[in-house]
């Protein structure tokens, strides 16, 4: 599972980089979609994590990867976990102007 992570993240940035009108992937609106997939999968609804869309699959792992990144660069590490962190940088989608993605993963780290 662990090295599966990681090769879905290299995809994605493989992609990415080859794709000269890729948009730029936002960690507010990938944070929103892993937070809604992991949701669903322990909701009443047995299929809907089985019917999450290439897409969705990989910008939810483009946060998941980008909170874990972030966490290895700072010399403290994080207090809480990875789903809480995403929880906190997903709400920021309902604000307009939304704090900038450093400043997120700064604070969910502090969360």
């Amino acid at each position: 599972m662990f090295n599966k992570k990681y090769l879905l993240i290299a995809f994605v940035l493989t992609c990415l980089s080859t794709t000269s009108n890729a948009k730029k992937l936002s960690l507010i609106n990938s944070c929103v979609e892993l937070i809604n997939i992991y949701d669903s999968k322990n909701s009443t609804n047995l299929f809907a994590a089985q019917t999450t869309s290439l897409s969705e699959s990989l910008r939810a792992g483009y946060c998941l990867g980008v909170i874990e990144q972030y966490e290895r660069s700072t010399s403290y590490g994080c207090r809480s976990d990875w789903y809480e962190r995403a929880k906190l940088i997903a709400r920021e989608s309902l604000k307009n102007p939304p704090l900038s993605e450093n400043k997120l993963l700064e604070l969910s780290c502090e969360i």
